[in-house]
């Protein structure tokens, strides 16, 4: 134990210093009384403490100033000498549990002030925290994190680059006495601590060697358990063909290459649970050293031990019953309870709170197999490793190939998988995801999932790359300039007018000539409205005025009349051509409005289409949002768009984000919005997607754009494959779902190859629609999910009446529209009729309403028709 009484060490200046130490500790005790880590000590509450230290050390204090290095690192090691003899005596004499311990407190509050003048090593109170830190108990290590945390911005305020390398190894060591399978949450808190404390982009706690937690080993029970009684074994003899069972899949995990048969059939038959026991818990070796997979005996064993996995999990019904919901208020009044133990002060009930190591036990096995916590649990390791295995794929490796030096620890240059792996890892993890999506939030937790694999492929990008700086590109000067004159114009007071907008001027009242005053208040110009031409007159003058204009004054007052005269014309001519305000390109412009109006040109006929339908709007009696899955898409107008130009006062198309560059004859705002992947990732991340797909580039479809269109009083509708709309429909989102029923695959695939469909020539694209095709037609059976599902021919009426619920547009004898009848030139001996006359004597004519009231007058096709 140290002694009490202050020492020299043989260094002059260590004794007056440890005593001047002792008065700022008893002047911190006078100003915080308190025994709590807060508030902070600061410099105001020691008065003159630079000449106070001077005059501790012998300086002159009008050298202080020029001190060299050797006298500044002499000084240092007196304050840290001097400082560690005071620091060793409290923690010797003083309990952490102790009110007294408020001085160890105060001494590191003391020199955080001091290490902030640069009067001493900026990182001693650092390392007198790591000392802290080792002399403590866990529970110790949480009072002294207490301070860390509440002084973290003063101590990464200054001089943090000889700092942050204490921090690192600081929190390292007590990660290292950390459980964080035990104590996760004070784990979670030193990793905060050093996120928040290091710089987004710094290197110094990044992983970039790709090493892994290979330490945490997952142990089970290798053979099953033998008993003692004989006669137990000799009761039930299926027990010992499966043990025999499980200890040979557990030999066939070893074994070079595993049989194909047994792969098969664990693939389409689910096992009994003890011989799936060891190949489940062997895939834990696989997610925890994810290079083993490297090997082909290793990955061969890994796929087949996935796939009777999943096929159990499949096996296994997942259902929200009352045991479940039951156990999750279980689970939330002992999380209650552990608050309250925590607000009592017994921290160490946080270290046994809860438990994530997996128990192993052959005799729990079938219990936790029943836990959809643990499925789910197992299922996002096996989704990481998938996301790992995919950034080997052709396409992977695709994406790395223009970066110059590439991480080979994370890039794993050497390593490629072919192209039967990359499918059969697709179709797997497209297995794993729907299943995450079953059970209680099952929707919300995949979506959950999905967000952080996102981010977490960010960073792996990140560290490929090398880690570059994070950082904004450097402000150009003339962007900057640009930048500072639109915020002075913003922040600058505008100046006041003489007079307002559109007024005349009074001075003429000042007249000496009362009479002459008065002729001119009685002008008729004063209290009338001016005509166009008048105006237009006075502008051409004031005008000139400016361009005559002899010095700036005469010039701010010509513009001022002019804008005065400007403002004023609009305001009369809004009563009579408010139409040609649209033509008005710019304010100091408005000649377009004194024009004469143009003669009404003759409609063409798709305007006057678009106005007759606009006038005869007829909306569905369910106006939410509509999903149209039609993966086919051979027409040359979709759907959406179909449906849109039938209809133009009731339905708005709704085209998805993208994040590709467009394509020859696409249009921003018409086929999609084009963004880039930082504002998509944000828009995703942000929860403003209702639904979104990630490949060789991303795909979304807004929230906001379809609130705006039904703001509008109109019905969006959106084009999207099958798992796109499951997405929509697994967050709840109030739409209604159509299938367009694809062809048959050999006529689908005829049409996709015909000339004029836009894929001739591209195999892939067309691969992928029939895949599409084929999985919708599986998919499209399921009940409960799609409203209506119409044939995939041309045959629009269905459409309307899954819409509508009955027929709105009128078709011809021939299939054909009204609206593509009058758009049709006639041809010779042709006759134009109206669609009520088309109609046959035994139908009546389908009858359409102005409105919703019953007092609006009902129109027929034939007299809203052309007369012939």
């Amino acid at each position: 134990m140290p002694s009490s009484v202050i020492e020299s060490h043989g260094v002059p200046g260590v004794a007056a210093f440890s005593a001047f130490l002792e008065n700022l500790l008893a002047r911190a005790e006078a100003v915080k009384p308190t025994a709590s880590i807060e508030p902070p000590l600061d410099k105001a509450d020691f008065q003159d403490l630079q000449t106070q230290l001077n005059e501790a050390l012998g300086v002159d204090p009008s050298q202080a100033s020029e001190a060299n290095d050797a006298k500044r690192t002499q000084r240092h090691a007196i304050i840290e000498t001097a400082v560690r003899d005071t620091f060793s005596k409290l923690i010797a004499t003083t309990s952490i549990d102790s009110p007294d311990f408020a001085r160890v407190w105060n001494l590191f509050d003391i020199l955080s002030i001091l290490s902030d003048d640069e009067q001493c090593d900026p990182a001693l109170l650092l390392w007198l925290v790591e000392e802290l830190l080792d002399s403590q108990t866990i529970a110790g290590c949480r009072k002294v994190f207490d301070f860390l945390e509440s002084r973290r911005e003063r101590i990464t305020a200054k001089h943090f680059g000889q700092k942050k390398l204490v921090i690192l190894r600081t929190c390292n060591e007590l990660l290292r006495r950390l459980s964080r399978a035990l104590d996760p949450a004070f784990s979670g808190r030193v990793f905060i601590y050093l996120f928040q404390s290091f710089p987004l982009g710094d290197r110094s706690s990044v992983n970039l060697r790709g090493e892994y937690h290979v330490e945490n080993v997952t142990t089970w029970d290798q053979e099953p358990t033998k008993t003692e009684d004989a006669s137990a074994d000799r009761m039930d003899v299926d027990t010992e063909t499966q043990g025999e069972s499980a200890q040979k899949t557990g030999e066939q995990r070893s074994t070079p290459k595993p049989g194909a048969t047994d792969a098969k059939k664990q693939q389409d038959k689910a096992l009994d649970l003890e011989a799936l026991y060891p190949i489940f818990w062997s895939l834990q070796e696989s997610f925890n050293q994810p290079k083993k997979l490297f090997e082909p005996a290793q990955f061969a064993s890994f796929k087949s031990g996935l796939e009777a996995t999943m096929a159990t999990f499949q096996s296994i019904k997942v259902d929200q019953s009352a045991r479940s919901r039951d156990s999750k208020d279980k689970s939330d009044e002992s999380k209650r309870a552990l608050k309250r133990k925590r607000g009592e002060g017994e921290d160490d009930e946080l270290a046994n709170g809860f438990n994530p190591k997996y128990l192993t036990s052959r005799d729990l096995f079938k219990l936790e197999i029943g836990d959809l916590a643990l499925r789910r649990n197992v299922l996002v390791q096996a989704l990481i490793i998938m996301e790992f295995l995919l950034s080997l794929s052709p396409k992977g490796k695709e994406k790395i190939a223009s970066i110059k030096a590439p991480n080979k620890s994370v890039s794993h240059s050497d390593q490629q998988l072919s192209e039967e792996d990359t499918n059969w890892v697709l179709d797997m993890k497209k297995k794993i995801a729907d299943y995450l999506k079953l059970g209680p939030e099952g929707p919300y937790f995949y979506r959950m999932v999905e967000t952080v694999l996102s981010r977490d492929k960010n960073w792996v990008h990140w560290k490929v790359e090398g880690c570059p700086p994070i950082e904004m590109p450097a402000v150009s000067p003339q962007a900057f300039l640009d930048a500072k004159i639109a915020a002075g114009k913003l922040a600058t007071a505008k100046k006041m007018r003489d007079a307002p907008m559109g007024s005349m001027n009074w001075d003429f009242l000042q007249d000496e000539d009362p009479d002459e005053a008065w002729k001119k208040l009685e002008n008729p110009e004063r209290y009338q409205q001016p005509d166009l031409k008048t105006l237009e007159r006075k502008l051409e003058d004031a005008k000139f005025d400016i361009e005559m204009a002899r010095d700036p004054k005469e010039k701010q007052r010509a513009i001022e009349a002019k804008n005065s005269l400007t403002w004023v014309a609009l305001r009369v001519a809004s009563r009579s051509k408010l139409a040609m305000f649209d033509d008005i390109d710019s304010d100091d412009n408005i000649d377009v409005i004194f024009q004469d109006k143009p003669k009404p040109k003759e409609p063409e006929p798709q305007e006057a289409e678009d106005s007759t339908a606009a006038a005869d709007a007829v909306f569905p009696d369910d106006r939410k949002p509509i999903v149209v899955v039609d993966v086919s898409r051979t027409s040359k107008l979709s759907v959406a768009k179909r449906l849109a130009s039938q209809h133009p006062g009731v339905f708005t198309r709704v085209p998805a984000h993208i994040t590709r560059k467009p394509q020859e004859g696409e249009k921003e705002g018409q086929d999609y919005y084009f963004v880039d992947t930082q504002t998509f990732n944000m828009m995703r991340d942000g929860d403003q997607l209702i639904e979104f797909t990630e490949g060789d580039y991303s795909q979304g479809t807004s929230r906001k754009h379809i609130q705006a269109v039904s703001e509008a009083g109109k019905v969006a509708i959106m084009e999207m494959s099958h798992d796109s709309a499951q997405q929509v429909k697994d967050w709840d989102f109030s739409a209604r779902f159509i299938c367009i029923e694809p062809p048959s695959p050999e006529i689908l695939e005829a049409q996709l190859r015909e000339t004029g469909s836009g894929l001739e020539g591209n195999e892939d694209q067309i691969q992928a629609i029939l895949k599409d095709a084929a999985e919708l037609a599986k998919q499209q059976k399921s009940p409960d999910f799609y409203e209506s599902v119409i044939d995939g021919g041309d045959d629009w009426t269905a459409l309307e009446v899954a819409v509508y619920g009955k027929a709105i547009t009128t078709t011809n004898s021939n299939g054909s529209t009204e609206e593509d009848n009058e758009n049709r030139e006639p041809e010779n001996g042709d006759v134009s009729m109206s669609a009520g006359e088309g109609a046959s004597k035994e139908e009546p004519a389908a009858t359409t309403t102005a409105g919703g009231n019953d007092d609006d007058v009902q129109m027929t096709d034939a007299a809203s028709a052309p007369e012939t």
